[in-house]
């Protein structure tokens, strides 16, 4: 019925990320090694740190028997220190805590995530089994309730459904389990008029008139539904989680454990959270899609068909996660139908299975049940004529899913999804997009590798004659390499034009054609974005201005003005060789969100300094120290840039501007 696939079938590489279900390791030896390395571990737990540098060197030995040497070196990994620590949290990024110690000291450290297999080491060399042990606790305000939060609190409840008293203390339950909700009579009453003594488990509905208003399941007791309750004045909910990405700045940390490694890591093995308010009140996007499909069964079913606008789903995942994942799909291709302002070509049709002895013999493609096993995904495409369809055949993994669907979105919209490096780039980009969210987010072990690795060169990575799927590596660069021309306003358009034509196959269509005109401009910007590459990056806000004009400055004074929420910043002055200059900032900005002015000379730590860099044809100088008072020379000349000195992923959270005066020292 349809003609030949569309060049290779679309997949993910050769090894797997344990964040995101892209394969970084064989599979083979990950049960023994991490097995092995678990027994070691055991030991660690019970005992002290005494026994850490044997079983990490042993956990290594393994990997380096199994690996080509050439990956690991003969890496063998000590324990420099051994940290304990008490702070405040300055940041928190996928895999990653960033704290300040009462005295100024900033600490980063890597964590691994609970649903991961490891952590990544050296650049993502190295990925061994380090779960921390994380406890986040604090409490709220009851208009900080979110629907369909599951509550769990004591309460007075007759057989009429009637109740009384005030609730004082609630508890938010994070759990999955919609089992859980429920009444729980404690003491019965005597009679159906009395109020038994209860607890009850139930999901938020509204607050109305100082009562709350809860959903639970019939009961024993009462078959009334909802219950309402009157809240006390001074009433707080209680939380607690394992979750560290649920904390934000601010939180106080009163425990962190931690192991500075020979590899230049440190990774924390226990951590304890206090949080604020602004913690309190806040759920991720992952909490929000749980409360609202809370109801859904999450019982393992027999494969069937679910359906959404866009989406057609043939999966034996539970009621829930279907709909979470299709909520989430949806999501996806408005923000990507919105970037291309294209709607989906078709109905995207998609494979998810979660355990494939539930289906059939001969009811899945032998290629697409070949990479579900594999616990990959492909999506595999076909045209006829002005007919195509794309079937994505995927595991279970959300990620995943969302990479493949791109895939189809393109091909069923363009009639292509374009060379592999625009291909791949693309769905890796699309999968990680967040609504209103422009900061990089994704894999820490993809990061850890982008940040430690050789750089790429723009042409080795558009370079005509790959193939889908050759390494996760490879999928990463050509990731950051999309990310930043999708993100920076210097070259934003012309990508979304560029990759529009390679997709519908027009003549000519091709990077180096495109971005010629610019290319010292781009290959630049694209440097340093590899450079400070981080999550939270913006690379929106560090964006070079290359209209600027440069003059060089004469007898007179100039001024300019420095954001802080900014990269690097043209001040318009080209300075001369051997030539002394001043400058004096005025004004404040902040380096925190609510945080306190500063002036150029930043805070006690010299965050927030004013840092000026010397840039002369496309090659840019050691950044100095300028603050509010400075004097400069530099022996080859060149044009001056000047910005807040603040950690590059952190800038999204600065404000305010100063003005900076410029004159040849008298």
């Amino acid at each position: 019925m349809y003609g030949a696939p569309q060049g290779d079938a679309r997949r993910y590489g050769l090894i797997r990320c344990p964040a995101s279900g892209r394969r970084l390791y064989s599979k083979e030896w990950i049960p023994s090694a991490l097995l092995l390395f678990s027994l070691f571990q055991g030991e660690y737990m019970l005992g002290t740190f005494r026994s850490t540098t044997a079983w990490l060197w042993f956990a290594v030995m393994i990997c380096v028997a199994i690996w080509p040497a050439s990956v690991f070196a003969q890496t063998q990994i000590r324990v420099l220190e051994n940290l304990s620590l008490q702070g405040e949290i300055r940041s928190v990024s996928p895999g990653v805590i960033a704290m300040v110690e009462s005295d100024g000291t900033e600490h980063t450290f890597k964590i691994q995530e609970k649903d991961e297999q490891g952590v990544s080491l050296a650049g993502a060399a190295v990925i061994i089994n380090l779960p921390a042990k994380v406890s986040l606790t604090g409490q709220k305000d009851v208009a900080d309730i979110k629907p369909n939060e599951l509550l769990r609190f004591r309460c007075l409840v007759n057989r009429f459904g009637a109740t009384d008293g005030e609730l004082q203390e609630l508890e938010s339950v994070e759990s999955d389990a919609a089992a859980a909700a429920g009444l729980e009579v404690v003491r019965q009453a005597d009679t159906a008029k009395e109020f038994s003594d209860c607890t009850l488990t139930g999901t938020f509905s509204r607050l109305i008139n100082g009562r709350l208003l809860i959903n639970t399941p019939k009961s024993s007791l009462t078959s009334r539904s909802p219950l309402s309750f009157k809240v006390a004045d001074n009433a707080t909910v209680k939380f607690s989680s394992d979750d560290y990405r649920r904390a934000s700045r601010g939180d106080k940390i009163v425990k962190l454990i931690a192991m500075k490694l020979s590899t230049g890591d440190s990774v924390i093995r226990e951590l304890e959270i206090v949080a604020g308010s602004q913690t309190a009140a806040r759920t991720s996007a992952e909490d929000e899609l749980l409360a609202k499909y809370r109801a859904l069964s999450d019982e393992p079913s027999a494969p069937r068909d679910v359906r959404s606008r866009n989406f057609l789903l043939h999966t034996d995942l539970s009621d829930r996660e279907s709909q979470i994942l299709l909520d989430k799909l949806e999501t996806m291709i408005t923000l990507v139908s919105g970037y291309f302002n294209a709607p989906p070509g078709g109905l995207i049709e998609c494979y998810v299975v979660q355990d494939l002895t539930k289906w059939p013999a001969n009811s899945l493609d032998a290629g697409g049940a070949a990479k579900i096993q594999a616990g990959e995904g492909v999506t595999m495409s076909r045209s006829l004529g002005r007919t195509r369809r794309s079937i994505v055949y995927s595991c279970d993994k959300h990620t995943v899913v969302q990479h493949e669907a791109i895939h189809a979105y393109c091909f069923l919209t363009f009639g292509s999804t374009g060379p592999t490096w625009y291909s791949e780039g693309v769905a890796e980009l699309g999968a990680y997009w967040k609504r209103g969210n422009l900061a990089v987010n994704i894999d820490p072990v993809v990061i850890d590798y982008l940040k430690n690795a050789p750089p790429k060169g723009l042409l080795e990575i558009v370079a005509a004659g790959q193939i889908t799927g050759d390494s996760w590596q490879a999928y990463a660069w050509r990731w950051a390499l999309c990310h930043m021309l999708a993100q920076n306003p210097n070259y934003a358009e012309r990508f979304k034009t560029l990759g529009i034509a390679m997709m519908n196959s027009t003549p000519g269509a091709a990077f180096e054609g495109v971005y010629g005109p610019v290319a010292k401009e781009i290959s630049f910007e694209y440097d340093r974005f590899v450079e400070n590459l981080d999550n939270g990056y913006r690379a929106d806000l560090c964006a070079w201005q290359w209209n600027k004009k440069f003059t060089p400055l004469g007898a007179n004074r100039t001024k300019t003005q420095v954001k802080a929420q900014a990269g690097w910043q043209p001040s318009g002055v080209r300075l001369d060789p051997n030539v002394s200059y001043d400058a004096a900032a005025v004004g404040n900005w902040t380096i925190l969100a609510d945080g306190e002015e500063i002036t150029a000379d930043g805070d006690s730590s010299g965050k927030g300094r004013l840092l000026g860099v010397i840039v002369r044809d496309f090659q840019m100088g050691e950044p100095f120290e300028i603050g509010c008072l400075g004097t400069f020379s530099t022996p080859t000349g060149g044009d001056l840039y000047l910005r807040c000195g603040d950690s590059w992923n952190r800038i999204a959270d600065n404000d305010g501007e100063l003005t900076v005066w410029l004159r040849r020292t008298p």
